[in-house]
C-alpha cells in the first residue's frame, strides 16, 4: 500500500513537471509522498501481526493449556483461570469472534478467529475452568461477599445494575440472547436488566448463579 502510494506520487510529480511546470509539483505530488510513510507503517504492522498469529498454536491437556508461539511456550493451568470473556461473531451468537482469558498471576491470553477451531477451544475452556470458578463464587457469596460481574453485582438482596435491582424472589429468567445478557423480573411490566454480553466476565457463571439464587428452572 505504501509502495503503491509512492508510485502514484512519482507519477504525479512527473505529470505536474511536464504539464504545469516545477511550481505545481508540491500541489500534485506532495499529498502522495506525505501519506506514503503512514500507509507503509500500517501495512508493515498488519503483516507483522499476521506472521505472529500464524506462529500461535495451543495444546490442551487435562490440567490446562500450553500456548506455543514459535519456540516459546507458556503453561496455563485450568485452576489459574480467573476470568473468561467471549465475543460472539454476529448477532445470533452461534460462533465466537474472540476468547479472552485472564489468569490469577496477571497474564492474559487473547485469541481471535485467526486460530483454527476457536469455537472448540472456547467450549473446552468452559468445560474445564467453569466448575472451579462457579464453586469459588458460590463460596464467596455464602460468606456474604457481593459478586461483581462487570456492570452487574449479585448481592444478598438480588441482582443490582446501576439503579435497577431485581430481588431474588422476583427473578423470572436469565439468558444470553443476540449478544446480550437479559435478566427479567416476574409480572407484566417487571424490571429488566440487560447489558452487552462481552461486558460481563465469566458470563456463564453469572447466569448459572442468577438462575440458582432466583430458583429459575
Amino acid at each position: 500500500m505504501g509502495l503503491a502510494t509512492v508510485g502514484f506520487g512519482g507519477w504525479a510529480w512527473a505529470f505536474a513537471t511536464t504539464t504545469y511546470g516545477p511550481a505545481a509539483v508540491a500541489r500534485w505530488a506532495g499529498p502522495w509522498f506525505t501519506a506514503a510513510p503512514v500507509l507503509l507503517g500500517i501495512g508493515l504492522t498488519c503483516l507483522t501481526r499476521a506472521w505472529w498469529i500464524r506462529r500461535l498454536w495451543i495444546e490442551a491437556f487435562a490440567e490446562g493449556l500450553r500456548v506455543n508461539r514459535g519456540r516459546q511456550a507458556a503453561w496455563m493451568a485450568w485452576t489459574a483461570v480467573r476470568q473468561i470473556r467471549t465475543r460472539s461473531a454476529g448477532r445470533r451468537g452461534t460462533a465466537y469472534a474472540a476468547l479472552d482469558l485472564r489468569l490469577d498471576d496477571g497474564r492474559r491470553l487473547l485469541v481471535t478467529r485467526t486460530l483454527a477451531d476457536l469455537d472448540g477451544l472456547v467450549d473446552l475452556v468452559k468445560r474445564r475452568a467453569l466448575p472451579a470458578l462457579l464453586e469459588g463464587c458460590r463460596q464467596r457469596f455464602n460468606r456474604g461477599e457481593p459478586l461483581s460481574f462487570g456492570p452487574l453485582s449479585l448481592t444478598s438482596v438480588g441482582v443490582q445494575a446501576g439503579k435497577k435491582c431485581i430481588q431474588w424472589g422476583e427473578v423470572q429468567a436469565a439468558e444470553v440472547h443476540a449478544g446480550r445478557l437479559v435478566i427479567t423480573a416476574r409480572g407484566p411490566g417487571g424490571t429488566r436488566v440487560q447489558t452487552a454480553a462481552d461486558r460481563v466476565p465469566n458470563i456463564d457463571v453469572c447466569v448459572q448463579l442468577v438462575r440458582l439464587l432466583g430458583q429459575v428452572p
